[in-house]
């Protein structure tokens, strides 16, 4: 309702990887019925709620907060509220039809709705192909995970400062989302996988966020940067360090019987110790190879 409806892409998954096969087929009609989402369980709803959180931190701060705070202050209401999970539907109709109408006219309208899903496509796909120790991520719980490692790579190449990537585990998280690439899921085969994007030609190909609200254009008015691996890897263990130095955690899927406000991450203290373990100039320090690797938590 929030995303693949509103849109004229279709495609399937392939074995090598996230929409790999697929066709431009817009639909005649796209029929909206919050109802309907009574038939869900809270994560699958929160799963969807992802990819309207995603247009609204590329979008507009208003929208992120319309959309994060009921849900901060009392997850299980706010999932169960017919208004707001009308609204949810509304900002994102809103804000995403724009990008739709105007395709041809810029890349930001395919790196907005892609935001996040270049290492989120890698790290879902791995979910499932990674033996029994992974527990498979829904599509927006990945995407909530690219979005935090996508803001490292904007920090990495100078982009956003380090604010801006704060915001971003602070508003995931605080919208019930995982932040943290699960346990199990390695460098290596991350940045493997990332060649089936359908986005990569000779690099991954990304759009990056200057601040919550505002997405990067290049000098050529184009969106779409290039990013070369050394950078996805410093950014991917900028993510495994946050995690590995957080204070407080629950796992994600425990969403049905944690309060979120009881278990609230102490964004102070996750702040100070994101980048403990640099000893270089970089935002984004490698920190262990990666090796130290604790579980994937959401807050």
């Amino acid at each position: 309702m929030t995303d693949a409806a509103i849109d004229f892409k279709q495609a399937v998954n392939h074995h090598l990887g996230k929409n790999l096969l697929g066709a431009y087929y817009p639909a005649t009609n796209i029929i909206i019925d919050p109802e309907v989402l009574k038939s869900l369980s809270e994560r699958h709803i929160l799963n969807g709620i992802s990819e309207a959180l995603k247009h609204a931190l590329a979008q507009s701060r208003e929208m992120t907060e319309a959309i994060v705070n009921p849900l901060h202050e009392d997850i299980h209401a706010a999932l169960s509220d017919p208004k707001y999970l009308e609204m949810v539907c509304r900002e994102c109709i809103d804000h995403k039809v724009p990008t739709l109408i105007h395709y041809q006219d810029s890349d930001f309208n395919e790196m907005v709705p892609q935001y996040g899903h270049a290492i989120a496509h890698a790290i879902e796909h791995l979910s499932f192909h990674s033996g029994k120790d992974v527990c498979p991520l829904l599509h927006g719980e990945a995407v909530a995970i690219g979005m935090c490692v996508t803001a490292e790579v904007a920090l990495c190449l100078g982009i956003c400062d380090k604010n801006a990537v704060d915001e971003h585990y602070k508003y995931i998280s605080q919208a019930g989302l995982p932040i943290f690439v699960p346990e199990g899921l390695s460098l290596d085969a991350i940045q493997e996988k990332l060649c089936y994007d359908k986005h990569y030609v000779k690099k991954p190909s990304m759009g990056l966020l200057e601040e919550i609200g505002h997405m990067h254009c290049q000098e050529d008015g184009s969106y779409a940067v290039e990013v070369d691996n050394h950078i996805i890897r410093a950014a991917l263990e900028a993510n495994f360090s946050r995690r590995d130095n957080s204070p407080q955690t629950k796992d994600l899927y425990t969403l049905d019987t944690v309060s979120p406000v009881s278990s609230a991450v102490n964004f102070e203290e996750l702040k100070k110790n994101a980048y403990n373990a640099s000893s270089t100039g970089c935002p984004c320090p490698a920190v262990d190879g990666g090796k130290n690797q604790g579980a994937m938590f959401a807050v």
